[in-house]
């Protein structure tokens, strides 16, 4: 059976966000969430330019992408600045499963929004992995 396209993304990020959690914790113990912020920002800097520098520094201007881009960063941002101070008040072991069901606000907005269809292994998942985090966070 050959495996979708995507899975190697997925394990790839599954993997760095993984790696990320962890030296979140590390780092939020020892300053506070807006220097980690700041910090993190520095570091995605050498990745923007050459991201940049591969498209030619040709940004899609499709007045939607731009404003759903936009409101990504602000989101993404805020969420991680909340995720630094939780990490520099509790434990990792906790926090990290916790904050790790953000993906079910995703599934709920296809499922809503999209109007995207899931199966009955799919919903099961769903379950198992919220059983998952109860039991990781106790």
């Amino acid at each position: 059976m050959r495996q979708p396209k995507w899975l190697s993304l997925v394990v790839m990020c599954t993997l760095c966000w993984g790696a990320w959690g962890y030296l979140v914790k590390i780092g939020s113990d020892a300053m506070n969430p807006q220097a980690m912020q700041i910090l993190f920002v520095i570091g995605m800097a050498p990745l923007l330019v050459a991201a940049l520098a591969r498209t030619r520094l040709a940004v899609d201007r499709d007045r939607r992408g731009v404003t759903y881009g936009i409101l990504n960063g602000v989101l993404a941002t805020f969420g991680m600045l909340a995720f630094y101070a939780a990490m520099g008040r509790g434990k990792a072991s906790i926090i990290g499963p916790m904050t790790s069901l953000f993906p079910l606000f995703t599934v709920l907005g296809a499922v809503l929004v999209l109007k995207e269809k899931m199966n009955r292994v799919q919903v099961l998942g769903i379950v198992v992995g919220l059983v998952a985090v109860a039991i990781l966070s106790r």
